[in-house]
């Protein structure tokens, strides 16, 4: 039986456990078994609830084989001991648990197990899970025992929610950095299917989504693109359906219609959810692109486990996908920048075409049409005059069309460096321009 001045020493030792590490498996276990030495027993666990799926894990354990382990785990709130003590947010003592019909789990009598006690993880007024002690003998726990596990299922109650904030603060850390990098890597690509490649796979990539695909607005269908998870690394996959209507196919077509994102913790109680085949989907998450408030495509991910995204997925997903729409709208302008490019180029060259060579084109038939009739007329010297100034226009009209043939070629600057762009300048325009090059 345990005394006043042992709950104190095993209470501070577990404060002590707590104040020096955020690691819950490790505060769990040291905590399970300085209450278990204070108590003097060798059996007992700690269960946590899960509020996602509404039932009670086994934490940590002590005592106890695998096997027994296995069929003790996954208690529904109010099922057994430890799930009414989670309904109930109060103590239980059991003297013989035989006896009792609130017994769920055969395996512990089977087991030869006999008293229980029970109480709540407690922070902030929420019930967060049970710390149960067991013996194979009957037993009554003392008040101080009581008093002793009430207090440290507080203590424990406190580090669990610590340990769930902190947890969530690094998870939200995590999620921050993955926007950052995404948004690091996508800015400087202008082609509009390798920024979506891109972002596939840098977020099923930090987040382990089963799923995660971007499907484009093309009609009256929402057609998926590109893809990244299990699924997308088999070669043989083919993505089927790879298009949904807008508006009335899947969760795909629904967010591509109402531009707002829908989740579905459980993509079976859905009657409008169409399944992609192979891929053993139980909730998905999707959220739109959006480019100037007009909905451009849907960023879709899937997971096998149901229930498995939250708020902070829905937040993070937005933020990716408006950093997608930003990439694709930057592509879409490059693209555009390029052909206006293109055709100011045409139009430049186009006009250097008529004021320089269709000029010296007209000047050669002005000068053709002189010579002739000088000849006509017998003046040999005049006509020579004439021919020769038509030879010089003619040799100045072939330059420039040499070097307006050389500005339409393919930078081979570019593609192949200065040097060999140099000496291909030299041979097509200078040295058949009849000058003396030489290069060093």
């Amino acid at each position: 039986m345990g005394n006043s001045l042992d709950s104190y020493k095993t209470l501070n030792e577990i404060s002590s456990v707590i104040s020096q590490t955020l690691d819950l498996e490790e505060i769990l276990c040291s905590a399970l078994e300085q209450v278990l030495q204070a108590v003097g027993l060798d059996t007992g666990g700690i269960y946590l609830h899960d509020e996602k799926s509404g039932s009670l894990t086994v934490a940590a354990q002590h005592g106890f084989k695998p096997d027994f382990i296995k069929e003790i785990d996954n208690l529904k709130t109010g099922e057994g001991f430890s799930g009414q003590v989670m309904e109930s947010g109060q103590p239980l003592v059991i003297r013989d648990i035989s006896q009792d019909s609130r017994l769920s789990r055969g395996v512990v009598t089977e087991a030869g197990l006999k008293s229980l006690a029970v109480v709540p993880l407690r922070s902030k007024q929420k019930t967060l899970g049970t710390l149960f002690l067991i013996s194979r003998d009957l037993r009554d726990f003392d008040e101080n025992e009581m008093e002793l596990l009430i207090a440290a299922g507080q203590q424990i109650g406190v580090a669990v929610e610590n340990a769930a904030l902190f947890s969530a603060q690094q998870r939200r850390a995590e999620q921050f950095q993955v926007i950052a990098e995404v948004g690091r890597q996508i800015t400087s690509i202008m082609e509009i299917d390798q920024v979506l490649e891109q972002v596939v796979k840098l977020i099923q990539k930090a987040f382990g989504y089963d799923h995660v695909a971007i499907a484009m607005l093309d009609g009256d269908y929402a057609v998926y693109q590109v893809g990244a998870g299990r699924l997308w690394e088999d070669p043989k996959f083919n993505f089927n359906p790879s298009r949904l209507k807008v508006g009335s196919e899947g969760v795909t077509g629904r967010v591509a219609a109402s531009g707002q994102a829908l989740y579905l913790p459980d993509v079976r109680e859905d009657p409008g959810y169409v399944e992609m085949k192979g891929s053993g989907t139980l909730s998905e998450l999707t959220v739109p692109i959006k480019v100037k408030g007009k909905v451009i495509g849907v960023l879709d991910t899937q997971s096998a486990s149901r229930d498995a995204f939250d708020e902070s997925d829905v937040m993070v997903l937005q933020s990716l996908a408006d950093q997608t729409a930003v990439a694709i709208e930057n592509a879409r302008l490059y693209k555009q920048a390029q052909q206006l490019a293109v055709i100011d180029e045409r139009n430049r060259l186009a006009r250097e075409l008529h004021d320089s060579v269709t000029q010296a084109l007209y000047g050669i038939t002005l000068h053709a049409e002189a010579a002739y009739r000088q000849l006509e007329a017998g003046n040999i010297e005049l006509s020579n005059e004439q021919l020769v100034e038509l030879r010089n226009t003619a040799q100045e009209a072939l330059r420039e069309m040499r070097l307006l043939i050389f500005e339409l070629r393919p930078s081979v600057v570019e593609m192949q460096g200065l040097v060999p762009a140099l000496r291909a300048r030299l041979e097509a325009v200078e040295e058949r321009a009849g000058m003396r090059v030489e290069m060093n």
